[in-house]
């Protein structure tokens, strides 16, 4: 895996798929997903709903197996 040690740039998006995204892409304040993965690393990347418009996010994950998670940087 990646480790999380680097940020992640855009060719690391170009070369790796998606594992799951929303069926929906509306502009909402709230969206939520529910998904059955595997053990693994995962990245999360909320975007908002017009492209090149910042936002905060409020992110939370639930996991029924103990879970670790890290905030990291994409560039």
């Amino acid at each position: 895996g990646h480790g999380g040690s680097q940020p992640w740039d855009k060719n690391f998006f170009l070369t790796n798929k998606a594992r799951e995204k929303s069926n929906t892409f509306i502009n909402l304040r709230e969206v939520l997903n529910r998904f059955k993965l595997p053990a693994g690393e995962y990245i999360i990347v909320p975007s908002t709903f017009e492209p090149d418009k910042n936002g905060d996010f409020c992110l939370r994950v639930f996991s029924e197996k103990n879970a670790d998670s890290k905030y990291v940087t994409v560039l």
